[in-house]
């Protein structure tokens, strides 16, 4: 092979891995610069907020009445869940837990945005 077909070779390879990069990195869960936490904030206040809270603790008004009570998302724990778990968690809920599931109630975007949300409430 000459050296201007290696160098096609090279550069064919690099962004053939480039591509698996972003696909294996979607399916893994990360979103890291491609969402925006601002929209996150919005999804969180409509679907979220009135179980985990305002500043996502789990002490909501409404978290007195639930047993378990719901996760403090602040917390070390909460925060060192992959982007995949959380997103299961979204998606499928939480069984013996007031979490259900909201499995096609948002778009990808959406998923990512309310992730990178979740992520910027550390305590």
């Amino acid at each position: 092979m000459n050296d201007a077909g290696r160098r096609a070779t090279v550069v064919g390879g690099g962004l053939l891995l480039m591509a698996a990069n972003v696909v294996m990195g979607g399916a893994a869960g990360g979103v890291e610069g491609k969402s925006n936490p601002e929209a996150g904030k919005k999804i969180y206040v409509e679907s979220c907020q009135n179980c985990h809270g305002p500043t996502g603790k789990g002490d909501s008004d409404m978290a007195a009445y639930l047993s378990p009570p719901p996760a403090n998302l602040t917390a070390k724990a909460t925060q060192a869940k992959t982007d995949a778990q959380l997103r299961k968690v979204i998606l499928e809920g939480r069984p013996g837990t007031a979490m259900t599931g909201y499995e096609g109630a948002f778009e990808e975007a959406q998923l990512a945005d309310l992730i990178a949300y979740i992520r910027s409430l550390k305590s």
